[in-house]
């Protein structure tokens, strides 16, 4: 049995799932880091990629994933840079001064711009602009590529082509050349296939591919709902709760934070309210949208009509998108279609409530026949 295997790197955890072509769940494993990822700047990127690497070789030790049955490994990662130089290796964080940031979330790209305003002798020594997910997958493929999320998140691409083509002028400006920043390849394309250090030390299958990725909440936003124009998803974080709409490409004037390009690059979301209606408090829902939820209070209590809310396949899970665009890549998922309608279809807040206290309960009964 092949499965595709997804890695997501997003708060302070790394997660590794196993899905089936079906698009079940059927592997699960995940582990904290001392320094969330949004504080790129904080760690050597070579120890994010030791992190990762610890973990599968963990989950593959312990059974949870059978090696020979990976076919191919999907990926999401939160915003992050990572700068090589000309020996393809990381300008080490500290070399930078980006010890000094006190920021508690500072913006790639406004990182990258003063960075080489500081030091502009780095920007002519640079191999490539990379994002922390290009790192870990060029250290595992030897692939220079790098994601829509993140060219677009950059804010040096073209205007009449947001997040798909590099702004020769905007790169310019910061002491760039178009041909220090890698290609930008549509999350589920096929980049690269691992190299043979690794596959001796996981036994992961020669020509195991690894496709493109994205970024977690790109992710979530596209498995949550069909991304039909206008179609609204309500994603409930810790922050509160915010409203993204499916819609066409940015204009000029978009900040960079009010849009996502999807991972596969035909649609974008755009953040349409900071602040809506949260049913975690007891508000009434948003009428017309779907919802969705990394994480859900177990003991939450839902005082609202919980056979009106609409809630994602992965609600209160983590998402399976990073694996699923892997299989996309490989040409398992051809039309698209099923994919959300019958491989991870949206259902009710109720629905999902009976579906998780059966789960629960069988869970129950098969720990009390072990004992």
């Amino acid at each position: 049995m092949s499965l595709l295997l997804g890695i997501d790197l997003q708060g302070d955890t790394i997660t590794l799932q196993g899905v089936d072509r079906r698009g079940n769940r059927i592997a699960y494993i995940d582990e904290k880091v001392s320094v969330p990822f949004h504080r790129f700047w904080q760690v050597h990127p070579d120890e994010r990629v030791r992190s990762v690497r610890a973990l599968l070789l963990h989950a593959l030790h312990e059974g949870l994933i059978r090696p020979g049955a990976v076919a191919a490994i999907g990926i999401s990662c939160e915003p992050g840079l990572v700068l090589v130089d000309s020996e393809m290796e990381p300008v080490p964080p500290r070399s930078l001064n980006w010890n000094e940031i006190d920021s508690e979330k500072a913006n790639p790209d406004e990182v990258l711009r003063k960075s080489l305003e500081q030091y502009p002798s780095v920007a002519r020594t640079l191999s490539a602009v990379f994002d922390l997910q290009d790192w870990l997958r060029y250290r595992w493929t030897g692939a220079v590529a790098t994601t829509r999320s993140f060219a677009w998140s950059s804010g040096l691409t073209r205007d009449t082509s947001p997040g798909e083509h590099w702004d020769a002028r905007a790169l310019e400006a910061i002491g760039l050349g178009s041909g220090q920043m890698p290609p930008v390849i549509p999350g589920p394309h096929r980049i690269g296939t691992l190299q043979e250090e690794l596959v001796r030390e996981t036994g992961l299958a020669r020509g195991t591919w690894f496709c493109g990725g994205t970024e977690p909440r790109a992710a979530r936003l596209w498995l949550a709902a069909e991304p039909r124009e206008g179609v609204g998803i309500v994603l409930l974080e810790e922050q509160g709760a915010t409203l993204w709409r499916v819609a066409g490409p940015p204009s000029a004037s978009t900040p960079l934070k009010d849009a996502i390009p999807s991972p596969q690059g035909d649609h974008w979301y755009h953040r349409e309210a900071l602040e809506v209606s949260d049913p975690r408090n007891g508000d009434t829902p948003v009428s017309d949208v779907i919802y969705d939820a990394i994480r859900i209070d177990p003991q939450q209590q839902w005082n609202i009509d919980s056979s009106e809310m609409m809630v994602s396949a992965d609600f209160g899970s983590p998402s399976r998108a990073p694996a699923l665009l892997a299989g996309i890549g490989l040409g398992w998922y051809r039309d698209l279609r099923p994919l959300w309608r019958k491989r991870c279809p949206v259902q009710t807040l109720q629905q999902w409530t009976e579906y998780r206290s059966a789960s629960q309960q069988v869970s129950g009964q098969e720990t009390r026949e072990k004992t």
